[in-house]
């Protein structure tokens, strides 16, 4: 086995190439940093507006909607100028930096981070009832300088037609907004550091696939290199989704139209066993179908096998006796069996790259280190500084040491699995399994304590899914500069430029449609699924209480044994069809189970019949498929946004 390779790693022939083998010289120009930074704030916007104003899902994927679209026109853009105009041509290395600071902010302004953020500040003050009690039973607990408690300055806030630039409105959200700021810094300054520590063992060692960047590479790629915008069956992929968004879009306008129902599709059982198997759906996303296309057939397999296992469980449970047992079968224990198990792994076929990194790091430089991000010793020294950062900001609202501790090292752990993840599966992931919520509920909440209760519910915010996770689109923007022959040292701090600003234009987009439209009033995308999650388990937590259950142990034991057995079961058998990463991440595929179904049965036929040639034949037309989904679903979410009127969603 290769150095820094893993008994996880899948193996297979989708790598893409290097584009550039000569020295990289090639660094961040100074007109694609102005024209990436000078987007943000409108892609910001546009963001927010469409996911908490209207509800129009762009960045629930790993592949967000709204950097494609910019990048897409940037290369209809660059085939227009070099004709007419060649010196004006966008070289891809800018293209790339344009994209890259998009897609940071994008990992901000979304429906999982920054408006989940947003909608909680407020939530304690404005939904305490004298029917909940809140204010005696959790208002002691809560951290007040991470909150707003003025009820009237936040009444705009929630019932809309007000205005935001009032002083003192605008002093009342500042501290808590500054100091979340500097968190959110903190963990993205914390996951650059992490992301250069393990690249050069997963990205040019190991040699993950990294399915995320196939669609940005083709459109980034100059003419004649791989897939372009020239491809007949990219084109062909394109307007087949492009025309059914179109199609579907104008029926929800005019229903005498045709429609074809590519959006969740419930399947439903009149009795039991197999109604335990509710919720299930069936969609038809062409986005999904594409990117799931680019996994490996492995890894795809395994994602939708171990999704219909999980109901399966369900269903056997049922009809031996288990059918009363709350939660049975404790998928969110299996998932945090699976991710710690996946983790730790991670980290012991690592063993051996780390300690040279830790090594590096206690000397100068080394002229190797070239080619990193920055050198070792920062990143080690910069990953302490962040941790300790995290650690300061949670014991500072009240958690106790130690548990600030296990949930900093589950973070850091978290974060390396979904990265690891995504460079391999590349699809939709949504892991909350290992938040402290979780970890919380299987102890005594009497021994956890209700200081350390309240933090971990008010840490919900950031926790909740991880679609949007800034550690695995850094990773992916190295990788795509990497292939471009970019310096990759010269992005480090475009990168953080670009965290920092988005995090400021997402806030203040936030407040601006909260108190222009109201969170409670129009707003359809308000997270008040965050809201609920985290102050109803907090009540329940500090009222009622919750013992620690055998049960949920047990099913974590089971599910750190399986992922253990199937990693080890592919060591030693070639071909063994289940990857450990299907079980991590399939039982959370509830909306792309069966495109990732779809896509690994049109994969194998193509490969078991058609062979490698076939196969790159079809690529470009499953890269059309998302490129031509997100295309029409960012033109729809544009004209919902700034027509203000109901649109069409590619999701969901």
């Amino acid at each position: 086995m290769e150095p820094g390779s893993s008994p996880l790693h899948h193996g297979g022939v989708e790598a893409p190439s290097p584009a550039h083998d000569g020295p990289r010289i090639r660094g961040v120009t100074p007109r694609a940093l102005l024209i990436g930074l000078a987007l943000i704030p409108f892609n910001v916007y546009w963001v927010i507006a469409a996911e908490l104003r209207w509800y129009l899902i762009l960045t629930l994927n790993p592949l967000f909607v709204t950097p494609i679209f910019y990048l897409f026109a940037l290369a209809l853009l660059n085939a227009t100028l070099r004709r007419r105009w060649p010196r004006l041509v966008l070289s891809g290395g800018e293209m790339v930096t344009i994209y890259a600071l998009l897609v940071i902010s994008c990992t901000v302004a979304t429906h999982d981070f920054l408006i989940n953020l947003m909608s909680t500040m407020g939530w304690p003050r404005w939904f305490a009832t004298p029917a909940n009690n809140w204010e005696n039973t959790i208002y002691q607990h809560l951290p007040k300088w991470l909150f707003v408690w003025d009820r009237d300055l936040i009444a705009g806030a929630f019932k809309g037609n007000a205005s935001l630039y009032r002083t003192d409105i605008l002093i009342m959200w500042a501290r808590p907004l500054a100091l979340w700021t500097i968190f959110i810094l903190a963990i993205g300054w914390s996951m650059l550091c992490l992301n250069v520590i393990l690249r050069k063992a997963w990205v040019d060692q190991t040699r993950l696939s990294f399915p995320i960047v196939r669609l940005p590479l083709a459109l980034t790629e100059e003419p004649g290199k791989g897939i372009t915008l020239n491809s007949r069956a990219l084109w062909i992929g394109f307007a087949f989704a492009a025309g059914l968004d179109i199609l579907n879009g104008l029926q929800e306008w005019y229903p005498s139209l045709p429609h074809f129902q590519v959006r969740r599709m419930p399947l439903t059982f009149p009795g039991p066993p197999l109604d335990r198997t509710a919720p299930l759906f069936l969609t038809m996303y062409p986005f999904a179908i594409g990117l799931a296309f680019l996994v490996p057939l492995d890894v795809s397999f395994s994602c939708w096998f171990f999704y219909l296992f999980i109901k399966a469980q369900a269903v056997i449970g049922y009809m031996l006796g288990y059918g009363n047992v709350p939660d049975f079968p404790y998928q969110s224990e299996q998932g945090i069996g699976a991710w710690y198990a996946f983790g730790i792994a991670l980290l012991y076929t690592l063993r051996g790259h780390l300690a040279a990194v830790g090594r590096a790091a206690l000397r100068k430089p080394d002229p190797s280190e070239a080619d990193e991000p920055m050198s070792y010793r920062v990143a080690v020294w910069g990953l302490l500084v962040g941790s300790i950062v995290f650690c300061v900001f949670w014991y500072a609202a009240g958690m106790n040491l130690l548990w600030v501790l296990v949930v900093l090292f589950t973070y850091l752990l978290l974060s390396m699995s979904i990265t690891r993840a995504r460079a391999e599966a590349g699809g939709q992931h949504t892991v909350w399994d290992l938040e402290p919520m979780r970890l919380c509920r299987l102890f005594d909440s009497r021994m956890i304590g209700p200081a350390t209760l309240a933090t971990a519910a008010v840490s919900h915010w950031y926790w909740r899914l991880n679609r949007s996770h800034i550690m695995p689109s850094q990773l992916e923007m190295f990788k795509l500069a990497q292939e471009h022959g970019m310096r990759l040292r010269s992005l480090v701090w475009p990168l953080m430029a670009a965290l920092a600003l988005s995090t400021v234009c997402g806030m203040w987009a936030c407040l601006h449609i909260f108190y222009r439209d109201g969170a409670t009033a129009k707003c359809v995308g308000f997270a008040t699924w965050t809201g609920v999650e985290t102050f109803d388990w907090l009540n329940t937590a500090v009222t009622s209480g919750f013992r620690s259950e055998p049960g949920r142990w047990g099913a974590i034991g089971f599910a750190s044994i399986f992922t253990v057995m199937l990693a080890w079961l592919r060591t030693r058998f070639a071909g063994f069809p289940f990857h450990p990463l299907g079980y991590c991440i399939g039982p959370g595929l509830i909306w792309l189970w069966f495109p990732f179904f779809v896509a690994w049965l049109c994969k194998f036929v193509i490969l078991r019949y058609g062979g490698l040639r076939m196969y790159r034949r079809a690529l470009p037309f499953f890269l059309g498929l998302t490129l031509g989904d997100y295309t029409a679903g960012a033109v729809w979410s544009l004209i919902g946004v700034y027509g203000n009127v109901p649109a069409y969603l590619i999701f969901h």
